[in-house]
């Protein structure tokens, strides 16, 4: 966000009351994700942080095994 340029006769201060109008400003610019749309998003999410997971999960298993090879 720009901060416009001020004046020596304006507040030069932060304004909280103007901070609050430009972001009411910019939250009406949003285009809002449909229903439908954020059900999807949120299924591929999970989808990937359960393959995520189950990736990690398979590789740890792994490297487990391999160490107490080489420990024993």
């Amino acid at each position: 966000m720009a901060v416009p340029e001020t004046t020596d006769t304006e507040n030069k201060g932060f304004s909280i009351t103007t901070f609050l109008s430009e972001t009411k400003v910019e939250l009406k610019k949003v285009t809002w994700p449909t229903k439908q749309e954020l059900i999807a998003n949120t299924i591929v999410v999970i989808i990937a942080v359960v393959l995520c997971a189950a990736l990690i999960w398979i590789i740890d298993s792994i490297f487990s095994m391999l160490f107490r090879m080489i420990l024993q």
